[in-house]
């Protein structure tokens, strides 16, 4: 025995001092110090020349392997080439089993990749080698869950309480182990057993409640709640429990009631309080529902923190939600005056006047902005808008130029864009960038009334992606408008509408090309449809009422017609041409 012990000890030698092995191991280390540079491209070659000169190197197997997971080509990152990539790590964590970090590695990886039986088998090798490892038995119970083993899963949770003590985190996650086997009484218990573990802590309370809340148990939900609230009566945690289960039953006054105390606990930082605020703000205005009630309870934040860029920014944007663009700007240009640096509060800021119609004090804004901070895109974008609003069509055209040039010096404004070089040099989300600007750029154009140069924009556009819906719904709309090529406006309008079916703006313009040819029955199924579409958005738009009307006129309805016209007028009382249409009960073309 001896003799063969020592035979296969100048064995292992012999193989390690071998030629091949001299080599792999220099490009194994070569490798691992491309690694630390975080040269990966290196490192990878590196690693992969090292296994490849020795196959038989665990390490440089290993290490390739792991390599192999992060190179981001389709050939290496198909199903096969990922489990061959697993197998290659496979060979250092077999033979060296007790590496504990390698091993976790490797079954981490081993259970993203579906092969969730080979993460369990190095897990559970793993808690025989060291079973008192909390990481081992943590992971190897989320494992137990991916393969649909609760029970197992349990038993592991079991045991990391057994070595670590009881924890509100583990409890949870066991609890919520036997909820999705259907353990509900089990559940219960795990929570019971954590209340008697300390029964002066009320967020263990809280726990069984919410628990009491997933099963639909109000009373039980309700009767833990307070009792948390019991023990510790200013417990901030306690309330916004509190809070949250009088809203799910729709008691809106002890709601309000919780959310107040709440909002004046000191148990929470500000980011928080913020963060529930605005849930409950975004609720009401979702719901369409009376903000007086939030606005006290924002008042509330307020007074508590007067000069905190946070509220302020929130205050702006619940003002500009409701429509008092006034007081956004005023609340927005206080948290700018306390925090010029913040590029958010700046766009924020252009977007009230502009939402206000003010675009003067928006471009106004842009150069003050660009004493502070450095311009986004987002912002020039805003400022392009502005200008053209205010009908300063030189300068949005210099911006969009700006924008476009940023993206290649070379490429024109309105002179047909042809070589492919520009293509070639983009990828996807580079095309539709550039795309959507000389989209922006043609609605500039139309705008200004130079019809030429808006279809020479919209050519681009659809030169670089000639599926983007914006441009091409644009393009088929102001070519109808415009006694243009009819069909080939359908055409384009067909193609925005078919990758958005349901979209009102592009099955608006579909059924006024209709229109324009005279195809009035098919032109009402889209209108309608357009109609209904921006009915339910919330969003009813006057042009889309007006587009009925006269849809309906031309398909001999003219109560109809009148109907959706006077619908139109309430949106837009200042339409002349509408005015008419009404008070005459007839069509009038423009």
């Amino acid at each position: 025995m001896l003799l063969t012990v020592v035979t296969a000890a100048m064995a292992v030698v012999a193989a390690d001092n071998s030629e091949p092995r001299r080599k792999a191991r220099y490009y194994y280390l070569e490798g691992a110090r491309r690694q630390a540079e975080k040269n990966q491209i290196a490192a990878y070659e590196y690693f992969k020349k090292a296994y490849l000169t020795d196959p038989s190197y665990e390490e440089a197997a290993s290490a390739y392997g792991m390599n192999r997971l992060m190179v981001k080509t389709d050939t290496l990152q198909s199903e096969a080439e990922l489990l061959r990539s697993l197998e290659y790590m496979r060979k250092f964590v077999d033979a060296y089993p007790a590496d504990k970090n390698e091993a976790l590695s490797y079954a981490y990886v081993a259970g993203r990749l579906d092969t969730i039986g080979e993460a369990i088998r190095v897990y559970e090798r793993l808690d025989s080698i060291f079973p008192t490892s909390d990481m081992t038995l943590l992971q190897l119970a989320d494992a137990y869950m991916a393969a649909h083993e609760p029970d197992k899963a349990v038993k592991a949770l079991d045991r990391y309480e057994t070595a670590q003590g009881k924890s509100p985190q583990v409890a949870l996650k066991k609890m919520s182990i036997m909820l999705s086997a259907g353990d509900t009484v089990g559940a219960v218990n795990e929570a019971t057993a954590l209340i008697d573990f300390n029964r002066n802590e009320p967020s263990f309370r809280i726990l069984k409640g919410n628990l009491y809340e997933v099963i639909g148990d109000n009373d039980s939900t309700l009767a833990y709640y307070r009792q948390a609230e019991e023990m510790s009566p200013d417990n901030g945690s306690v309330k916004m429990a509190l809070a949250n289960y009088y809203k799910n039953i729709g008691d809106s006054v002890a709601f309000d009631t919780k959310m107040y105390e709440a909002l004046l606990s000191e148990d929470f930082i500000l980011e928080e309080k913020v963060a529930f605020l605005e849930e409950y703000l975004q609720s009401l205005l979702n719901d369409k529902s009376d903000t007086g009630r939030g606005d006290h309870l924002f008042s509330v934040l307020m007074e508590q923190y007067p000069h905190e860029p946070v509220v302020l920014d929130l205050a702006a944007r619940y003002s500009g939600a409701k429509g008092d663009y006034k007081d956004a700007e005023e609340q927005i240009g206080y948290a700018i005056d306390l925090d010029p640096s913040n590029v958010a509060y700046w766009g924020q800021l252009m977007r009230y006047q502009l939402a206000d119609g003010r675009g003067k004090d928006a471009m106004e804004t842009y150069r003050r902005a660009g004493e502070h901070i450095e311009i986004p895109d987002g912002i020039k974008l805003m400022y392009a808008s502005a200008a053209t609003t205010e009908k300063d069509f030189s300068e949005a055209e210099k911006t969009y130029a700006a924008l476009i040039h940023a993206v290649n010096p070379d490429l024109p404004l309105t002179e047909p864009v042809t070589d492919t070089k520009f293509r070639a040099s983009l990828d996807f989300e580079g095309l539709t960038q550039i795309s959507s600007l000389y989209t922006m750029l043609g609605d500039m154009y139309y705008s200004a009334d130079n019809l030429e140069s808006t279809f020479k924009a919209y050519d681009n556009s659809l030169f670089f992606y000639a599926s983007n819906p914006l441009t091409l719904n644009n393009y088929a709309y102001f070519l109808a408008e415009n006694n243009g090529d009819l069909e080939k406006a359908l055409d384009m309008s067909r193609k925005a509408l078919d990758q958005d079916p349901e979209n009102e703006i592009y099955l608006d313009t579909y059924a006024w090309i209709l229109f324009k040819k005279k195809d009035y029955k098919d032109a009402l199924e889209y209108q309608t449809k357009a109609v209904e579409s921006a009915e339910i958005a919330g969003e009813p738009v006057a042009e889309y009422y007006h587009h009925l009307g006269d849809i309906y006129f031309m398909n001999h309805q003219p109560e109809e017609a009148v109907n959706n016209w006077e619908k139109a007028l309430k949106l837009e009382p200042d339409n002349a041409l509408l005015k008419k249409k009404v008070a005459h009960k007839t069509f009038f073309f423009e």
